[in-house]
């Protein structure tokens, strides 16, 4: 009775499914957690892409089960814990309003939680899973994409024979559109399968000499049937532990630590991306018996590299680097293409019972040619043969009020690598996260990814310290400062021992239902090579970036968002001027209840004396892709994108960007370059689902 009194209460006073919930997308949850990191780029991606699939096809939250919700990337394991005791303890959710009674969830969780779980009923029976179930209760869905660029480059001008002769890389390939194709199935969350193919610009598409798309990507998985976990046949991901050995997902960087600490740990994942890099093609399968749950993986891919042979000596080419964009537009490019193949596999086995974990992962890959990188010395210690190994083991342990994670991982060569998290709630309103790592010099697992101030997780150690507070009702604080240190030598850091700080204090306040207000500080100071250019003297000083947002945004109407940002940029180095930058962007969101038609518009101006002081911005674009461009120099942004879903089969979306430079007369170099100051757009996407 009690329960009843008090979700009546709540509904009325302060319902999760608020005007936000009708109005704002989940995709200001990405805004708020970027720090405009290119690094991160990959990452923000994988998460979009996912978010938007969950979105799409939300749980029931009276069925949700411990991996689901982890999927979840803004939980933490405390509030994924506190969940499933409440939905333990009391039945069955009648609304999400019951969200505020269950602890540790603040405003904003609950807001974000109404995007991706419904309340349903709780069938006691489900459909018998058969080939017949599976063909008469699946569901279907296909996307494609054009994007069709109003300006010309140089890769695609006419050049006479004598000139390709010479410099046969000037012309690219193929046309200029970029075009993608995507089909997906599921049968509720047990069986999914999907086919993914993309041109990017610059690639032959339906030529003599190329039949059809220049990737192709598919998968066939199941979920949790019977003691079978996951069993995926095609293209999938990987991460165990805290991804020192194995994490082909995505690390969602440090604004986002405190809800990722211990949660990395998601096995086998389809890889149903446009992505060319980071996956397994393969077969991968995860079983369950009773505590334990054992994942065995196989894949045997090609990949692009770079090779090179030495003239001296008659053997085969060796690999310098790897090509990770995916574009293949030129010869030389062309040339590159799947040149190697690498077999790998590998296991894991965990043991979890009562909030303790801990997993042992092993994984051994091989090359069909050996890696041999350049000579630079920061390159010393960079993996080098064919044949690579390593394995750890990764704890976490949850309980009540605090959870601890870490993992220790080897690699060939004896080199180290090991992260320890703690993570503590001091009360319902303050959250304290620790974060210690030591990667050694030699640690070189070719497909760890996790906590780092670099790209890789090698050749560095640090410490992060982050808080959370909710110290009044609807105002929430975020912070945190990450000592970081390099043992050796550094790309643009040619001293040993170089070190820096990076901190940022964030505070969001939401005074109504209506109005927000986002105000974020981030500093930050790197070693950096320079070189005097009288003198030519060479040495490394300290990098300072200082970056600032202003955002307020607010819903006049129902079916009205305006959102008002702006940024600002400051870099100082070596004494010199500060090089400095800022950006105001307008967006307006407008979707009217009589039409099923959405609006968005954007617009911004940006003014920044060179590329360091660049300035990045979120941009609403076409499903399942992320864009978060940055922009430099002085000009105007404008972008409009159109949303109509015809009914519940057809959704229809266009978008029109138009960039302007005041003070460029050209973008870009070489084959991309675009004579003149505007650069201009459009992409389309047609979405049928049946």
């Amino acid at each position: 009775m009690l329960r009843v009194l008090l979700i009546s209460c709540f509904t009325v006073i302060y319902p999760v499914n608020n005007i936000y919930a009708q109005t704002i997308s989940w995709e200001h949850f990405l805004e708020q957690i970027t720090i405009g990191e290119e690094s991160e780029y990959a990452a923000w991606g994988y998460l979009y892409e996912e978010l938007c699939e969950l979105h799409e096809h939300p749980f029931n939250i009276n069925t949700i089960t411990k991996e689901q919700l982890e999927q979840l990337p803004f939980l933490t394991a405390v509030q994924v814990e506190n969940i499933l005791a409440y939905l333990y303890s009391y039945g069955p959710m009648q609304t999400l309003s019951e969200f505020q009674l269950i602890g540790e969830m603040d405003f904003e969780t609950r807001q974000m939680l109404a995007f991706f779980v419904y309340v349903g009923e709780v069938k006691k029976k489900s459909k018998k899973l058969s080939l017949k179930n599976i063909f008469r209760y699946g569901k279907h869905q296909v996307t494609t994409r054009l994007d069709i660029p109003l300006y010309d480059r140089a890769g695609y001008k006419e050049y006479n024979d004598s000139i390709l002769q010479r410099y046969p890389n000037r012309k690219y390939a193929g046309d200029a559109y970029y075009q993608s194709f995507r089909y997906q199935f599921h049968y509720g969350n047990k069986v999914f399968a999907g086919i993914v193919a993309e041109k990017d610009p610059g690639e032959p598409f339906f030529t003599s000499e190329k039949k059809g798309y220049d990737f192709y990507s598919f998968y066939f998985m199941l979920k949790d049937i019977g003691h079978l976990k996951a069993l995926v046949v095609g293209n999938y991901r990987l991460s165990f532990g805290q991804g020192l050995v194995m994490n082909t997902d995505f690390s969602l960087g440090k604004m986002s630590a405190s809800s990722s600490i211990g949660s990395l740990n998601k096995g086998i994942r389809k890889h149903s991306s446009t992505s060319q890099d980071n996956y397994f093609r393969g077969l991968a399968a995860a079983y369950r018996f009773g505590k334990f749950v054992i994942t065995g993986f196989y894949s045997n891919k090609k990949q692009d590299a770079t090779l090179k042979q030495d003239s001296t000596v008659m053997i085969d080419p060796f690999i310098t680097s790897f090509k990770t964009d995916g574009y293949h537009r030129t010869p030389l490019e062309i040339s590159k293409k799947n040149n190697t193949s690498n077999e790998l596999f590998g296991s894991n086995l965990t043991y979890s019972d009562k909030g303790f974990h801990i997993g042992i992962t092993g994984v051994y890959n091989v090359f069909n040619r050996v890696l041999k990188p350049s000579n630079e010395a920061y390159k010393k210690y960079d993996p080098r043969g064919n044949e690579f190994y390593a394995y750890g083991t990764d704890y976490s342990y949850f309980h009540h009020r605090f959870t601890i994670a870490g993992e220790t991982a080897y690699c060939k060569g004896g080199g180290l690598a090991t992260m320890n998290s703690f993570q503590f709630q001091l009360t319902r309103y303050y959250k304290l996260i620790l974060i210690q790592r030591y990667y050694s010099k030699e640690y070189n697992a070719l497909y760890a990814n996790s906590f780092s101030e670099s790209s890789g997780v090698q050749n560095e150690s640090g410490l992060y310290a982050g808080l959370e507070a909710t110290p009044l009702r609807r105002v929430k604080i975020t912070g945190y400062f990450d000592f970081f240190r390099f043992p050796y030598l550094k790309y643009q850091a040619s001293v040993p021992s170089s070190r820096g700080v990076d901190g940022v204090l964030q505070t969001l306040w939401e005074p109504n239902k209506r109005m927000s207000f986002l105000l974020k500080y981030r500093y930050k100071n790197k070693g950096k090579d320079f070189t005097l250019k009288d003198t030519k003297k060479k040495g490394i000083d300290v990098e300072v970036q200082q970056k600032f947002r202003l955002q307020w945004q607010y819903l006049p109407l129902n079916e009205l968002l305006c959102k008002t940002t702006f940024d600002y940029a400051q870099v100082d180095f070596m004494n010199e001027d500060s090089d400095c930058g800022y950006m105001f962007t307008q967006n307006v969101a407008y979707k009217p209840t009589f039409i099923p038609v959405g609006f968005d518009l954007a617009a911004s101006y940006f003014h920044t004396d060179s590329y360091a002081s660049r300035l990045y911005m979120y941009e609403k674009g076409m499903l399942y892709s992320f864009s978060f461009p940055s922009f430099y120099y002085q000009g105007m942004r404008l972008a409009a994108v159109l949303r109509y879903d015809m009914n519940k089969w057809f959704t229809l979306i266009a978008k029109y960007g138009h960039t302007c430079y005041f003070d460029q007369a050209s973008i870009g170099s070489s084959q991309q370059k675009i004579e003149g100051n505007l650069k201009r757009d459009i992409q389309l996407q047609l979405r049928i689902k049946f």
